[in-house]
């Protein structure tokens, strides 16, 4: 009985580990991929050598944007299902493993046919050496102003592409080396959306500001700066169902963020934005340090906030302040145990701060359960009201 209870685990612990996905290495065989507002595939096994075909060449494509040769390649057939600006992520298993790609118009349904006779170009590649401090990774990213990126030193990303719903592409990689590993391919597509607003002190005074556009996971998608006036105007990517932040600063002010999505769009063309002058006994909502329920680990994007954070003290080598932890209902009985969990969320940003290099004694904490939640609890609360409950407030102790 013991060894067939041993057996059986063995296989649904077997059955739980995520096979990997194929990779095919011709252009006739590639693998169908539909591409929408986020697609990922993988991770995949490693590719192995060329396929049956040698479709990659300089000498073919005519161009030093092609692969010397075809070592070990994987083919890709994207189906496009939404406009907007497609990027791409190529991310090796094996970090020092050095993929690199070439994207392909498909204006016909023959284009494997086609790319042998018609020595078709590329409008994206990459076939730069690899870049350790990135990992290995490459792709099309909007910071890019490359298209085309031919071998040696070079960018690891090139531009991003405008793409229209129906659309087909080629992708196709190659791994130089012989004994490396898979891969995963993450896509995504956005919508070019404009900023346009000003930002002020509370006097009403145009105030030059920094402004950080970020993802979910903390991840700076676009970094700006207003004129003297604090008037800015820039585009930058959205995507559908996903959420974002944006951060102002200001040396002098108090930092702010607001959350926004795609829907915003109408009120991103006419934002005003007001950043209070630092001053002594006033509390200040940052607006995005959040936290995971019923935990004191803060939320991912809630990082590039506590970085201004960090950056405001460390500007101003008087400002002292208190950080304030709250939480969204009572989930413990005692009040001494939710005033010392609130606490705990404080201590968790203090941490933070402490490890960039900010004394702690210029750092007091304090818990004020659920007495100051921003919503009441009821039958209509909103999971994202409940989670602006779970938040630190800042109280300026000296300035």
């Amino acid at each position: 009985m013991r060894l067939i209870l041993l057996l059986l685990l063995s296989i649904q612990l077997f059955s739980q580990v995520k096979k990997l996905d194929t990779v095919f290495c011709d252009c006739n065989q590639a693998k169908v991929i539909p591409v929408n507002s986020k697609s990922i595939y993988g991770k995949t096994i490693a590719p192995k050598g060329f396929g049956e075909i040698k479709e990659i060449s300089p000498a073919k494509q005519k161009t030093t944007y092609a692969f010397e040769k075809e070592h070990n390649s994987s083919w890709y057939k994207l189906i496009i299902n939404l406009s907007g600006e497609l990027t791409m992520n190529i991310i090796p298993t094996k970090a020092d493993d050095d993929y690199d790609f070439m994207l392909f118009k498909s204006a016909k349904n023959s284009f494997c046919d086609s790319l042998q006779t018609h020595k078709i170009n590329p409008i994206r590649a990459c076939i730069s050496r690899d870049k350790e401090e990135l990992n290995g990774k490459t792709g099309l990213n909007y910071k890019s102003t490359k298209e085309l990126v031919k071998q040696g030193v070079g960018a690891a990303y090139c531009k991003s592409l405008p793409v229209k719903k129906g659309e087909i592409y080629y992708l196709v990689l190659d791994n130089v080396y012989e004994k490396g590993d898979g891969h995963t391919l993450e896509f995504e597509i956005s919508q070019p959306v404009v900023f346009n607003g000003t930002v002020t002190d509370d006097n009403n005074k145009g105030i030059k500001t920094e402004i950080a556009l970020t993802n979910q996971k903390g991840d700076t998608i676009s970094l700006e700066k207003t004129a003297d006036d604090g008037s800015y105007n820039f585009i930058a990517p959205l995507t559908k169902n996903q959420s974002y932040n944006l951060n102002f600063y200001n040396d002098s002010s108090f930092s702010f963020t607001k959350s926004i999505t795609l829907a915003d769009t109408a009120q991103l063309k006419a934002l005003k934005t007001v950043l209070p002058k630092l001053k002594k006994g006033n509390k200040y909502s940052i607006g995005s340090i959040n936290f995971v329920g019923g935990s004191v680990q803060y939320l991912p994007r809630a990082i590039p906030s506590m970085y201004n954070l960090y950056k405001l003290l460390k500007k101003n080598p008087s400002l002292k302040i208190k950080i304030i932890g709250h939480s969204n209902g009572r989930d413990m009985q005692d009040e001494k145990g939710i005033i010392a969990f609130t606490k705990g969320r404080a201590t968790t940003i203090r941490n933070y701060l402490a490890i960039q290099g900010i004394d702690e004694k210029r750092i007091e904490i304090d818990g004020k359960g659920d007495h100051e939640m921003l919503f009441k609890l009821t039958a209509t609360t909103t999971a994202d009201q409940q989670e602006q409950n779970r938040r630190v407030e800042i109280l300026v102790l000296d300035f």
